[in-house]
């Protein structure tokens, strides 16, 4: 079944907030008592650790990172560490896999594609790479993807850097890169571009990429 993705816009919540909205969703889903979901938020400084991550994945120890006001959270996505803070859009779909047709890697594929229609409406160039998973411009990598599926049902999702501060990055190794350096929107050219002005183009890019592949469409839901 092919439809609709209900979009819902959290603004800025803790991670843990995040957690609990995605199994809410997830858990509706499969039950079959709730549609599709497209969590739209931002989180506070977080730095979260996939299932592969260990703390070799961390540059400053969590007493520092508590120190400068960051947290540090264990999840069951995919993945090692990444970092998360205001001016990063982060998109949480909740999506029965089985009923688009849908396999892991394709699903993967569309959150990918997502992010690079989003840049692409900002005037900006994204690409995939070679280095890993997420999507990439000139100054380096630009979006991270991080998911988990049970019962056919995704949680988590992606991160694309619209106006965060690329200095945080510095105090983990994201995603398992040593040598690979974060960019956002701002940096690559999309000046003045927010977090509020880029939501209505991951919407759209939503629709036209991952509700149905093409020419779908998602529905605004007011929380």
């Amino acid at each position: 079944m092919r439809g609709p993705i209900q979009w819902r816009e959290l603004g800025l919540c803790a991670y843990e907030d995040g957690l609990h909205a995605q199994e809410a969703a997830w858990e509706e889903r499969r039950r079959g008592a709730g549609p599709d979901v497209c969590l739209a938020l931002e989180h506070p400084a977080t730095v979260t650790f996939g299932r592969r991550a260990t703390d070799a994945d961390l540059r400053l120890d969590r007493a520092a990172l508590a120190a400068r006001g960051v947290r540090c959270v264990a999840t069951d996505r995919g993945g090692r560490a990444t970092y998360h803070g205001p001016g990063q859009l982060v998109l949480y779909p909740i999506v029965d896999l089985h009923a688009r047709g849908l396999a892991v890697r394709d699903f993967v594929d569309r959150l990918e594609a997502l992010m690079i229609a989003t840049a692409a409406a900002c005037g900006v160039r994204a690409w995939r790479d070679a280095r890993g998973r997420g999507v990439w411009a000139r100054g380096g990598k630009l979006g991270a993807v991080g998911i988990r599926v049970r019962e056919h049902v995704s949680t988590h999702g992606l991160a694309l850097n619209v106006d965060v501060d690329l200095d945080a990055f510095g105090a983990i190794v994201p995603c398992g890169l040593a040598d690979a350096p974060m960019t956002s929107l701002v940096r690559e050219g999309a000046g003045g571009a927010t977090v509020a002005a880029v939501l209505p183009l991951a919407r759209t890019a939503c629709a036209r990429v991952l509700a149905d592949g093409e020419g779908g469409h998602v529905v605004e839901v007011h929380p």
